[in-house]
């Protein structure tokens, strides 16, 4: 049993870290334990594979072995597991199930009353992220400030910092990226340091906005940032951190090596489940088509389902590019602005700021008024310091200007 239960814990330590070892020990775990006569050390590694299999995106596989937990604790009499409910609630919503936040909110609940500190310190961070995907970057900040204010009162600092790492992009989405950059450097310096793998999503914003911010002459090396995302084999981290490091490789005048990780991003297993990989579609599509690549941006897109509010919103971002790079600029306009007002209900500025100007740029191709979505465009552009896309918007504003004269 205590080698059982070792095995359990190295394997939670070595998925912090970010050490693919963390299949093979739990792996290892439920052999040992599965073995001898059940009880809670079982309990805890079915709930513990239920996570990595959550981390690797296999979501009905998580739901599997988190079931396996909650019917083995109720033979057994055992409390309900709070971890196992939890990763089934997340794994549920990554499917598109709703109720999975229910899920979350009463495992939640089970970890406080059950005293599950660290427990309910993961259970905040998924929670977070679980409401970002249905909810939107507003309502998932204020979960990641929950977040943070219990671990912080509980002393559990590494899950404030990986927490607040993440708020980072959800600011970043509100049109704040002066503050989400303020807070993204030293998280992801401080994440770093202690080996924790979350440091990846804030170092991954910092170098994103430096990009559309055009101030990435000082940017830290794209090259660190990719080769631990690939030491992980998580497809959410890839996802995160090779959509940054090509957008800030193509900043950098680097475009062969911006298209090398888009290519490797494509052939990552179980890439288009991932949540993380469905909402960056519209960026990850405008970097393949600024390379000039007429397939690879279908490509990125196809097999993604819009399973979750976001990543509907995602895909519907990433279709007018699609029809704008084909030629279909009537659709493709209609499809923009449809994309704006979608960005703007579910509250993330910078894309509502590039359907304005995609939807502009297909009506002044057809010899339509484009002034107004370009001017509210420059607005936000300029509000958020995004100075390659505003001197875009701006030329082009000026070009239907001169012509209405």
């Amino acid at each position: 049993m205590a080698a059982g239960r070792a095995l359990t814990v190295l394997a939670t330590v070595l998925g912090r870290l970010g050490d693919p070892g963390r299949e093979e020990t739990i792996v290892e775990a439920l052999a040992l334990l599965e073995a001898q006569p059940p009880g809670p050390e079982l309990v805890a590694a079915h709930a513990a594979l239920a996570g990595t299999r959550f981390v690797g995106s296999a979501f009905p596989e998580a739901i599997a072995a988190a079931e396996r937990a909650l019917a083995l604790a109720a033979a057994l009499g055992l409390p309900e597991p709070a971890r196992a409910l939890g990763f089934r609630g997340v794994a549920r919503c990554s499917l598109g199930e709703r109720q999975g936040l229910e899920d979350m909110r009463r495992a939640l609940a089970l970890a406080l009353a059950q005293g599950q500190g660290r427990a309910a310190a993961v259970l905040h961070n998924n929670l977070a992220a679980a409401v970002h995907q249905y909810e939107g970057p507003r309502a998932a900040l204020e979960a990641c400030r929950e977040g943070i204010d219990f671990c912080e009162r509980r002393g559990i600092t590494e899950f404030a910092l990986a927490i607040a790492g993440g708020s980072t992009t959800l600011l970043a989405e509100l049109g704040q990226p002066e503050q989400a950059l303020a807070e993204a450097e030293p998280l992801a310096e401080r994440l770093e340091a202690a080996g924790d793998v979350a440091f990846i999503e804030p170092r991954s914003l910092q170098l994103r906005l430096l990009a559309e911010r055009g101030t990435h002459e000082h940017a830290p090396a794209a090259d660190a940032l990719v080769a631990s995302a690939r030491e992980t084999g998580e497809p959410q981290t890839y996802a995160v951190a090779f959509a940054a490091a090509a957008r800030l490789l193509l900043a950098q005048g680097r475009p062969q090596q911006a298209r090398a990780l888009l290519l490797e991003l494509e052939q990552v297993a179980g890439i288009r489940a991932d949540p993380y990989y469905a909402s960056l579609l519209p960026e990850l599509v405008r970097s393949t088509l600024a390379l000039g690549d007429s397939e690879l941006p279908a490509r990125l897109v196809r097999g993604v389902e819009p399973t979750t509010p976001l990543q509907a919103h995602a895909l519907s971002a990433a279709r007018p590019q699609l029809a704008e790079a084909a030629g279909e600029h009537a659709q493709a306009a209609t499809l923009y602005a449809e994309s704006a007002t979608r960005w703007q209900e579910f509250g993330n500025v910078p894309e509502r700021a590039y359907a304005l100007l995609g939807q502009g740029r297909c009506l002044a191709t057809l010899g339509q008024p484009p002034a107004e979505p370009l001017r509210e465009a420059r607005e936000l552009f300029a509000s958020m310091g995004y100075t390659p896309a505003l001197a875009e918007t701006e030329a082009l504003l000026g070009e239907s200007e001169a012509e209405a004269v």
